[in-house]
């Protein structure tokens, strides 16, 4: 029958949960953590363990710093006014243009170059414990490499290298196959898989047989791997000082990396700026041969034609018109050479180059009114002038590109950028990664938090009865006593599996503890509940093993005997029965299946005075047909002659969800008590042991509600699977 199919049952539960039953209160919470505290402390110092290790075992990483100061040489356009509006718009600056130069690949590669960050060379250290041991020590494993050279495929591939005594080392591919042996300062050549590879070892400190492991990465990736540790970001809003920092494992490394950094910036930054000049200066040295000759072969023909005029002066008129026309000349050649640099970088439509265009138009139009002046002057003037106009029209033009070729030179020699360093790169003392405080501080909270959380999913998936009250609203089944925890009958029970000789009882132990003062109250309940049973035998069991019902059964027991009462105390779990320990007894013996097998008379198994007033009798030999055993006639007769015997006889059955074996004894018994364990239990298990008796016809006259704590939880109620397993385990050995 369901558990939930109550329509035909005798009586009917309601395992609903009660109104507002799902609100719990701040005292049940601290309660509830109070008792899971060993949890919580367990997993908070796991977690203490586990961090402190990952902050002992992780290597440091070291910050250094460096600054930039990057100068706006543009100027401000528009006057002081434009500049102070400018600085109030949200505009670019010229430092966030130089970040990104920063991390370029230009300047980044010609880091690594220079550096030779591509050439990975990492001792190998345990697992476990890393580099933690040797961390700090002069001597740690170190190894830097002068040359690595192997083809491009080949970049990625894991080489190793082995130091051995007195320096020397011994180098081997990825198989293990030793390429070559040498020395510091030493180059190597070697093949493998038919390409060639050179090594050379700037400097090795690591003892014999310490590995190192050998790499060359692709150089995309190892500029990435360098940009990954560089940060650059400007210092304040428009202030044009950039602050640098990089992380390195080594102080020393680090510092000597970021200022090969900035050293690369601003040594690009000057070429940049020398850029300009340098390509104007190559078109004047391309020009200046082409004018020296122009100029050379002109004084030529001037001096052969005076040679055949002979001397010829010049009028005033003539002598103007030559100066006029040496002017313009030049000026037409000017603008002439400087369209020609402008057609390096614009088109000819362009607006720079028409404007150039038309004054070369104007000057051209009072070119020709000269020329037309000149062709008015005698012939032999004509060609004079011509002539001299020529020539002083190439000196013009050759001395003024000298001069600014000159110039131009002295500008390239004398060119700084726009870039200063400020502060080069130090060391630094202290690491930023990892910071153990804040590891120790998470590690704990992380913790306390996975304890605390243990506790509350342990409470999901394991709902049990925390209140008593529940089992009597609940299910209508009074509770006649309510069994607090005892210390002192864990101390007993381990005694007891250890096979220790003498009794391994509560009440005669430590007669004061609160478990037997409950107990105590328990002899009077039953007093009241047994007035209108059949007979004094009471039978005493539970929804599941281990709950309790052996130690409530001996002690109880004992209680009874101590007040005068002649009691027997039947240990009637015919499968797994264990009440023989709690006596002393380290054999069962004979006993109960052999009383109801007919091979024995329940006096001749006896064990008298256990405890003074207090008979027992154990399961004898385990059966293999319990149930079918406890069916015979023979039990019956047992009871009814035992009760003739004793004031109150004890049966300590087996479990009911288990075994249908104490539905079958509680038939014969007057007064059926069944055992709850605080927070073993759900009510629905609770409602199916009671459908099992009440199946038989049998009510249970109250329940013992065992093992509660001194913390009062809050209680919510869910439903949940369970199975229990309750086999023969033969017999004891002592």
């Amino acid at each position: 029958m369901s558990p939930t199919d109550q329509s035909s049952d005798p009586v009917a539960w309601d395992l609903r949960e009660p109104e507002g039953g799902g609100q719990t209160s701040l005292g049940e919470h601290i309660a509830t953590l109070w008792e899971g505290r060993y949890l919580i402390l367990g997993a908070t110092l796991l977690a203490l363990l586990l961090g402190g290790y990952y902050a002992w075992r992780k290597s440091p990483v070291y910050q250094v710093d460096a600054m930039l100061q990057v100068e706006d040489k543009k100027g401000g356009k528009g006057g002081p006014g434009m500049e102070a509006l400018s600085s109030l718009l949200d505009q670019p600056t010229v430092a966030q243009a130089e970040i990104e130069i920063l991390k370029s690949n230009l300047v980044l590669g010609r880091t690594v170059e220079a550096q030779a960050l591509d050439i990975v060379a990492q001792p190998t250290f345990n697992p476990l414990v890393g580099d933690a041991l040797v961390r700090r020590r002069a001597d740690a494993p170190s190894l830097r490499i002068e040359r690595f050279e192997l083809p491009t495929p080949l970049r990625g591939t894991h080489f190793r290298l082995i130091a051995e005594a007195n320096g020397t080392f011994r180098w081997e591919d990825p198989d293990g196959q030793v390429l070559a042996t040498g020395h510091e300062g030493e180059e190597l050549k070697a093949v493998w898989q038919g390409q060639p590879l050179v090594l050379q070892v700037r400097h090795l400190v690591a003892p014999p047989g310490q590995r190192f492991s050998l790499t060359r990465q692709p150089f995309l990736q190892a500029i990435e791997d360098l940009r990954q540790g560089l940060q650059v970001a400007e210092k304040g809003r428009q202030t044009n000082i950039l602050g640098l920092s990089f992380e390195h494992r080594s102080p020393d490394r680090g510092a000597e990396i970021l200022n090969e950094i900035v050293a690369q910036y601003v040594r690009q930054n000057i070429e940049r700026k020398a850029e300009e000049a340098s390509k104007t200066l190559a078109f004047l040295q391309e020009q200046l041969p082409q004018l020296k000759a122009k100029l050379e072969a002109a004084e030529n023909q001037l001096n052969q034609y005076r040679m055949q005029a002979g001397s010829v002066d010049l009028p005033e008129e003539a002598k103007l018109v030559l100066k006029q026309s040496v002017d313009l000349e030049s000026q037409m050649l000017a603008l002439k050479q400087k369209k020609q640099e402008l057609l390096r970088t614009y088109k000819q439509r362009a607006d720079v180059v028409e404007n150039l265009d038309d004054q070369l138009t104007k000057l051209s139009a009072e070119a020709r009114q000269i020329d037309g002046r000149v062709r008015g002057l005698p012939r032999t003037q004509q060609e004079l002038v011509r002539l001299m106009r020529d020539v002083q029209v190439d000196t013009d033009m050759y001395t003024a590109l000298l001069n600014n070729a000159q110039q131009l030179q002295v500008a390239k020699a004398g060119e700084i950028g726009n870039a200063r360093i400020v502060d080069s790169a130090m060391p630094s003392l202290k690491p930023v990664r990892p910071q153990k405080n804040t590891i120790i501080t998470l590690a704990a909270l992380g913790g306390m938090i996975v304890g605390i959380g243990l506790i509350g999913l342990r409470r999901v998936l394991h709902r049990g009865v925390e209140d008593p009250r529940l089992i009597e609203s609940r299910l209508g089944l009074p509770v006649v006593v309510t069994v607090p925890h005892s210390d002192q009958q864990a101390a007993i029970h381990k005694a007891m599996e250890r096979r220790e000789g003498g009794l391994h009882l509560l009440a005669q132990a430590h007669p004061d503890d609160l478990a037997v003062e409950s107990l105590r109250s328990l002899r009077t309940s039953l007093h009241f509940t047994m007035m209108d049973a059949k007979n004094p035998v009471v039978l005493i069991t539970g929804p599941a093993p281990t709950i309790g019902k052996t130690f409530l059964s001996a002690n109880f027991a004992a209680l009874l005997a101590q007040s005068g009462t002649r009691v027997l105390v039947v240990d009637g779990d015919l499968r797994k029965g264990l009440l023989h320990r709690p006596f002393g007894l380290l054999e069962r013996g004979e006993g109960l299946s052999e009383i109801l097998s007919g091979k024995a008379d329940w006096k001749a198994v006896l064990h008298p005075e256990v405890v003074p007033g207090l008979d027992l009798i154990t399961t004898g030999t385990l059966p293999p047909n319990p149930a079918e055993l406890l069916m015979t006639s023979r039990l019956p007769d047992f009871l009814q002659q035992v009760s003739a015997a004793y004031d109150l006889i004890l049966i300590d059955a087996a479990p009911v969800l288990a075994v249908t074996d104490p539905v079958i004894l509680a038939k014969n018994v007057g007064t059926v008590l069944l055992i709850a364990k605080a927070r073993a239990h759900s009510l629905e298990e609770l409602q199916i042991a009671l459908q099992r008796f009440e199946s038989g016809g049998v009510k249970v006259n109250g329940c013992i509600f065992n093992d509660v704590t001194a913390i009062k939880v809050g209680y919510q109620y869910y439903r949940y699977a369970y199975h229990y397993t309750y086999k023969n385990q033969g017999k004891d050995k002592p």
